[in-house]
């Protein structure tokens, strides 16, 4: 038994769906990589009560982890619906 037209084509597109945010993915976390490698100099960090120092490469990195987290956290808010 064979499957309709229409279910074959929806699942090439999410196949492709999918491929296209990994390719994202993974050309955005090349880049955090090539960014955090060519800044290994020291920075000087500026707080409300003081300042520290810090290797650029750990604030690229500190600063891409807090962007996933805020950006699940956006996405995965309680009492969000999907559909309104």
């Amino acid at each position: 038994m064979s499957m309709p037209q229409h279910t074959i084509h929806w699942q090439e597109r999410a196949d492709l769906g999918r491929v296209a945010r990994a390719v994202i993915v993974v050309l955005i976390v090349a880049a955090i990589v090539a960014l955090a490698v060519d800044n290994r100099h020291d920075v000087r960090l500026g707080y409300v009560v003081g300042d520290a120092t810090a290797p650029a490469w750990m604030v690229v990195t500190a600063a891409a982890i807090g962007g996933v987290a805020v950006g699940w956290l956006v996405k995965h808010r309680p009492g969000r619906s999907r559909y309104g």
